[in-house]
């Protein structure tokens, strides 16, 4: 579709028909010709329903609920991979005593020879 995309890059400058943007890894700046862009940024959580849900744990615990968690796009938003692992996760800890940030799974680290 013609579509150009630019990968890791920052945005100095917006003009009528034109950017100027900078490599983040070298600060480069490049002047870009477009008539249209498209941003993808850092997005916000939205976690109003969990805080809304904190102020009645009177009621949810009068009603067998033993607890409720923040996970996903809800508490930091990213790639679909963390919202999976976070509900993955969620679910095989569900009513277990919270581990905090601790790994709930042994993580191997190998160091590799050369021959």
């Amino acid at each position: 579709m013609g579509v150009k995309i630019e990968l890791n890059r920052g945005l100095i400058s917006i003009c009528n028909s034109k950017l100027i943007s900078n490599c983040i890894y070298t600060q480069n700046e490049k002047e870009i010709e477009t008539q249209n862009i498209v941003m993808v940024a850092s997005r916000k959580p939205h976690d109003q329903l969990y805080n809304d849900l904190l102020l009645k744990r009177k009621k949810w615990i009068d009603a067998g609920i033993k607890s409720i968690k923040l996970i996903g796009d809800a508490n930091a938003p990213g790639p679909i991979a963390w919202a999976t692992y976070a509900g993955h996760r969620y679910a095989r800890e569900l009513d277990t005593e919270d581990i905090g940030d601790n790994l709930p799974f042994r993580r191997e680290v190998t160091n590799l020879a050369s021959n």
